[in-house]
């Protein structure tokens, strides 16, 4: 029979000085936390938010003592124990920002006692058999459907630059048309479509990087309660998506639809050329523009011609493997952009 309750801050605590809890049996999950992960969860305390379940293990002896073994949620409950034994302070990044850089001794006794009365839910793992902790998690992973790091960010940040990268999304699919590029109907669901748009708006304001998950969450956040240069890079945004769409106009028999411009990385080429075109202020030509890009996918798509002429291999190769790395990026634009303004 299964067994779960709900057990305060304050009730962990108790048992953790009392030295009935056990963080670290032979069977406990390895992770470690960042600080970057400890504030966070704080943050979750002090918003009083839900956080995910903790596992635990009872043993009881002959003297009706329990003691308790942590099979899942050590990083959590360390987080708190050190918080609370003022080891590290509130994030500057907290979302109550008169609480910044506060430790626990320096909180108000109506937050501290929020604290000690945070509630988890808590399952009671039947056994201590490894083989059966293993099995139970196995399937609570299996059962549990895990977000992306997009999603994770859009359940996090409410700012400025969640807000627009969301909104041009929208605005990407109501320009251009024939899904382009090719983003699956379930990697929209876990809004990977948003990051690529976050992307093509990092490429504006910084140029052509590849970026880590963790780089992108950086991107997010410093961007989240202001964004300086929010109105410049979204009207270049607009600027660029309107020329393709104008490309994309002269596609009378739909070559587009089946070149490599459906591919993430030779649309992120395309968008880059196109800005840098217009920061420089060229003129474009739509149908001549249109001649050219296809021409120039066509060469790429040829190995004999690659083979003969080095920029074009060396294209191919940086949109294939590592094709998010920040030098994959920089000479697959300047390469497009080239030959685009080649005898226009």
């Amino acid at each position: 029979m299964r067994k779960q309750n709900f057990q305060t801050v304050s009730w962990f605590n108790d048992i953790y000085r009392r030295d009935l809890l056990n963080l670290s049996p032979s069977y406990q999950r390895r992770s470690v936390w960042s600080q970057e992960y400890k504030d966070f969860f704080i943050d979750t305390i002090l918003l009083n938010y839900p956080a995910p379940a903790l596992f635990l293990f009872e043993e009881i002896d002959t003297n009706g003592v329990a003691k308790y073994n942590v099979v899942d949620g050590k990083q959590r409950l360390t987080t708190i124990f050190d918080f609370v034994d003022n080891k590290f302070p509130i994030s500057e990044k907290a979302t109550n920002k008169n609480l910044r850089g506060k430790y626990f001794d320096d909180l108000n006794n109506d937050i501290k006692i929020n604290i000690w009365n945070y509630s988890f839910i808590v399952e009671y793992i039947p056994s201590e058999n490894e083989s059966i902790i293993n099995d139970i998690f196995d399937r609570i992973n299996r059962n549990t459907a895990k977000l992306s790091a997009q999603e994770l960010r859009h359940a996090k940040y409410s700012g400025a630059f969640i807000t627009t990268s969301e909104n041009m999304t929208d605005l990407f699919y109501s320009e251009l048309r024939d899904n382009v590029p090719r983003i699956t109907s379930q990697a929209r669901k876990q809004m990977k479509d948003v990051e690529f748009v976050a992307q093509l708006l990092l490429l504006i304001e910084e140029g052509p990087k590849g970026y880590s998950q963790e780089e992108i969450d950086v991107a997010f956040n410093d961007r989240d309660e202001e964004w300086v240069n929010e109105t410049y890079v979204v009207e270049l945004f607009k600027r660029a998506i309107n020329v393709i769409k104008e490309i994309w106009a002269n596609d009378e028999s739909g070559k587009m639809k089946g070149s490599r411009l459906m591919n993430q990385a030779d649309f992120y080429s395309l968008f880059g050329a196109i800005i840098l075109n217009l920061k420089e202020g060229k003129i474009y030509l739509a149908p001549a523009y249109y001649d050219k890009l296809m021409d120039f996918m066509d060469k790429v798509n040829d190995e004999e011609y690659r083979s003969n002429n080095p920029s074009f291999e060396n294209y191919y190769q940086n949109a294939r493997a590592a094709s998010n790395r920040t030098s994959a990026r920089k000479d697959r634009i300047q390469i497009l952009q080239d030959y685009l303004n080649t005898n226009l």
